[in-house]
C-alpha cells in the first residue's frame, strides 16, 4: 500500500498516526479505569436490589463494556491510508530503509555537544572524549531504535493474528457494531471462540506496549502510560466511590430473557 512512498513521506505519516494513537490510548484508558469499577467490581451493583432499576443498571454496565471493546478494536483496524490504527503505522515502518532512517534519527540526537557552563572553553582532549562518548551513545541509541521498532512490528503482527483479538472483533462485528448472523471471519469458514469478559486485558496491555515503542522510536519521544493510568483511576474512584444508589421503588422486575 505504501510501496510507492519515499522514506521521508512514510516516516512523516507514521509520526502523525502514532501521535493520534497516543490520544486514542489515553481515552481508552479513561474508559478502562471507569469499567474497573462499573463492570469488574461490585462497588455499584451491590447497592441495587432486584428491581427495574437493576435492569437499567445492567444495560448501562453492558454499554460501558461494549464501548471499551469498540475503542480497543478500532486500534486494530486494517491498515489503511485514512485509519489511525496500529497496523497502519506497522505497514508504514516495516521496511529496512525506513527502520534505518529512524535509527539514524535516534543516532543524530547525540551528534551535538552541550554548551559548557559559563561559556568556558573545552580543551581539545576533553572535547575528543566527549565526542567519543556521544558517538558511542548515539550508536547504542540507533541499535535500540532498530530493535525497538522490529519488536513493535513483531508484537503487533502477533496480536493481530491472535485468537483473543479475533474473539473480541467477532463480538464487535456481530453484536455491537452490526447485527450479523455470521461475521466475515465466520463466513470464511473460521471458527471463532466466544469472547469472555476479561479477554480484552492482554490485548489492551499489548497495545499499550506497542504504542509506547512506536512513540519512542518513530516520534523520538519516550512515553509511559502508567502515570496517566494512575490519574484515570483516581478520577474514576472519586466519582464512583461517591455514587450512592437508593432505590425507592423496589418492585420486582422480570429478568431479561437470556440471549
Amino acid at each position: 500500500m505504501y510501496d510507492t512512498w519515499d522514506v521521508s513521506k512514510r516516516i512523516a505519516e507514521a509520526k502523525r498516526v502514532t501521535e493520534r494513537l497516543v490520544d486514542h490510548a489515553h481515552y481508552l484508558l479513561d474508559i478502562r479505569e471507569n469499567n474497573a469499577i462499573v463492570v469488574y467490581s461490585d462497588q455499584l451493583s451491590k447497592q441495587i436490589p432486584r428491581s427495574y432499576a437493576a435492569n437499567a443498571f445492567n444495560v448501562f454496565r453492558q454499554a460501558m463494556h461494549q464501548i471499551e471493546m469498540v475503542r480497543l478494536c478500532a486500534l486494530w483496524d486494517q491498515a489503511f491510508i485514512d485509519k489511525e490504527a496500529i497496523m497502519t503505522v506497522v505497514e508504514l515502518i516495516d521496511d529496512d530503509k525506513v527502520i534505518q532512517a529512524l535509527a539514524e534519527n535516534a543516532r543524530a540526537q547525540y551528534i551535538s555537544l552541550p554548551e559548557p557552563a559559563g561559556g568556558e572553553k573545552i580543551d581539545d582532549a576533553t572535547l575528543d572524549l566527549l565526542k567519543e562518548a556521544n558517538r558511542k551513545r548515539g550508536a547504542e541509541h540507533a541499535v535500540d531504535a532498530a530493535q525497538g521498532l522490529r519488536s513493535a512490528i513483531t508484537l503487533a503482527r502477533k496480536i493481530k493474528a491472535s485468537e483473543g483479538l479475533k474473539s473480541i472483533k467477532n463480538l464487535r462485528d456481530k453484536h455491537i457494531a452490526h447485527y450479523l448472523t455470521q461475521s466475515i471471519a465466520e463466513r470464511s469458514g473460521n471458527t471463532i471462540a466466544p469472547m469472555k469478559v476479561g479477554d480484552e486485558k492482554p490485548i489492551l496491555e499489548g497495545s499499550l506496549a506497542i504504542i509506547q515503542l512506536l512513540y519512542s522510536w518513530v516520534n523520538g519521544v519516550s512515553i509511559s502510560f502508567e502515570e496517566s493510568r494512575k490519574i484515570d483511576k483516581k478520577c474514576a474512584e472519586e466519582l464512583w466511590t461517591s455514587c450512592k444508589f437508593e432505590i425507592i421503588e423496589r418492585s420486582k422486575a422480570p429478568a431479561y430473557p437470556k440471549q
